[in-house]
């Protein structure tokens, strides 16, 4: 699912695009950690990347797995949880253009 938000840029480094990209990593692992019970994940692995050309884009790529089932539909809680990230760093974005 692809979602466009016009929210206008803050002055990004490359630093700032990484450091975001990082911070939403954790931000969405997080999330995940909060509907899934840890001890049941076998593997979780969550990327983030950013890139800015013309526009911001924002790519996540999420891989879950569990050792045994919870009776979690993990197809939702992947797309709850890029939606949470984009969700993230939108307001962040939108409070830095403010600070």
């Amino acid at each position: 699912m692809v979602r466009v938000t016009e929210v206008g840029l803050p002055d990004l480094s490359e630093d700032d695009i990484h450091r975001l990209a990082e911070e939403c990593e954790g931000e969405i692992t997080r999330f995940i950690l909060r509907m899934v019970p840890e001890k049941s994940i076998d593997e979780l692995i969550v990327t983030c990347s950013i890139d800015l050309s013309d526009v911001l884009t924002l790519d996540v790529d999420i891989e879950l797995s569990q050792k045994y089932s919870t009776g979690h539909s993990l197809d939702e809680v992947i797309e709850q949880a890029a939606e949470h990230g984009q969700d993230w760093l939108e307001q962040r974005l939108l409070e830095m253009k403010h600070n």
